[in-house]
């Protein structure tokens, strides 16, 4: 069974027990263990870029980077597990 369909799988059973007390913390425990290679990939990808840009910037003095340089940081902000830890 592949992941995406084990995550369905969890989430279909909670839907029909919306009282279990659990309900929100599983859902949530389902979706960040279906998520976790892709936001981890794509932090990498995020960092890579961030990288770029700032040796970029280096070389190049005189221009203005800090556009680019803080929609990476804000995007990688944005991600689970920016300000706590991502399990």
């Amino acid at each position: 069974m592949n992941r995406l369909q084990s995550c369905i799988d969890v989430l279909r059973r909670l839907a029909k027990e919306p009282e279990d007390p659990d309900c929100v913390i599983l859902a949530e425990r389902a979706l960040n263990d279906y998520l976790k290679n892709e936001i981890d990939a794509l932090k990498a990808a995020l960092a890579r870029v961030g990288e770029a840009i700032d040796e970029e910037a280096e070389k190049r003095q005189g221009e203005d980077w800090s556009v680019m340089i803080g929609y990476v940081q804000s995007c990688l902000e944005k991600l689970p597990g920016a300000n706590e830890e991502w399990e």
